[in-house]
């Protein structure tokens, strides 16, 4: 899975420099910039796109840019000339509008393309394809809906998924920031409408189950306990902040893996069974075990002994079973993503 962010050149350098390192040593590895957006006005294009170029190659993060016919008036370049963009740290272009497929078809030959996911039909991709269009210089890139209620479906976003790939062409998808929004409405600004109040790992997580295969933070920033919770899912692991019992501080920083065989009702670690850790019995203080609840088993359950589990919905106690900690709750939301053979790992 791959990740990346979106920087708007009418924000202040400074603070575009800081989100790009910050992005970068996090694991996100490319870029999303707009030349056409109209609040975009009141200074030097070239100068912005160069410098966000440079900027990106200096971490080694890819920039793809959208453009219109317009948007080349401000970069002072003519359609033949935009491979010249390469030169300026551009790796490709998300082309939306004011382009003919044979353009489209020639461009890809020279920059990677990207194409409207959410409104290229199968008709036109086959037409594009006909032209020329390598496939696997070409992403599909769905929209962002600032604006409330606007945002597409879960099913409508599957099915675009489904036409792209059947094609060989990869998909991205926006999910929301959780800091600093971007305005004039700072409403978020996803792909999915579901997604624009939801926390952007979620988003995310469920962008990925839903056959996405790049994720782009639309709006200009991430807090930093999120932007750390990306780093772990750009390596595939699913990152849970916890809270752990005196006796259990050696479960921070754990990664795990559920089994292959999922269970029902409970994620269950399939390393810890390898540990040497041996748990007595602890005094039962909760009623139940809820949602959220970390349980290892102790001595009392013979083989089993050392196990650790999250119960995924409330579970009757045991004498057989200790309570280890808990599942923050601004992480619950994630534990539907740990399915079978899916990592994950304690955070404080």
């Amino acid at each position: 899975m791959c990740y990346g962010i979106s920087i708007y050149l009418s924000e202040p350098d400074s603070l575009n420099k800081d989100w790009i390192q910050r992005a970068a040593k996090n694991g996100f590895q490319y870029i999303f910039t707009s030349l056409h957006i109209p609040e975009e006005e009141g200074f030097s294009f070239v100068e912005k796109v160069k410098w966000l170029g440079k900027t990106a190659q200096d971490v080694h993060m890819e920039v793809m840019a959208d453009v219109s016919p317009a948007s080349l008036e401000r970069l002072g370049l003519t359609f033949e000339e935009l491979p010249q963009l390469k030169d300026w740290g551009i790796s490709g272009v998300r082309m939306d509008y004011g382009f003919t497929a044979k353009q489209i078809a020639w461009l890809s030959h020279s920059l990677k393309i990207g194409l409207n996911a959410s409104t290229v039909d199968e008709t036109q991709l086959v037409e594009l394809l006909n032209e020329g269009l390598l496939p696997n210089q070409s992403e599909a890139w769905h929209n962002f809906y600032p604006k409330p209620f606007t945002g597409i479906s879960k099913q409508a976003l599957k099915d675009r998924n489904e036409l792209f790939h059947r094609f060989g062409i990869r998909t991205m998808g926006f999910v929301p920031g959780d800091d600093r929004l971007r305005g004039p409405l700072h409403e978020g600004l996803p792909t999915i409408e579901d997604h624009r109040n939801i926390p952007p790992l979620e988003a995310a997580l469920e962008l990925r189950a839903l056959d996405t295969d790049k994720i782009c933070i639309g709006d200009p920033n991430l807090s930093e306990d999120t932007a750390k919770g990306f780093s772990y899912l750009a390596e595939g692991t699913v990152p849970l902040y916890v809270s752990v019992n005196k006796g259990y501080e050696h479960l921070l920083n754990s990664i795990h893996t559920n089994r292959m065989d999922a269970a029902q009702y409970v994620i269950r670690s399939v390393e810890s069974r390898g540990m040497d850790t041996v748990y007595e019995p602890d005094s039962l203080s909760d009623e139940k075990f809820e949602r959220g609840t970390i349980t290892v088993d102790n001595k009392l359950y013979g083989r089993y002994a050392g196990e650790l589990q999250i119960c995924l919905e409330t579970l009757p106690v045991s004498q057989k079973v200790n309570t280890a900690g808990h599942v923050k709750k601004e992480s619950q939301s994630l534990l539907k993503w740990i399915g079978s053979g899916q990592k994950y790992i304690f955070l404080d």
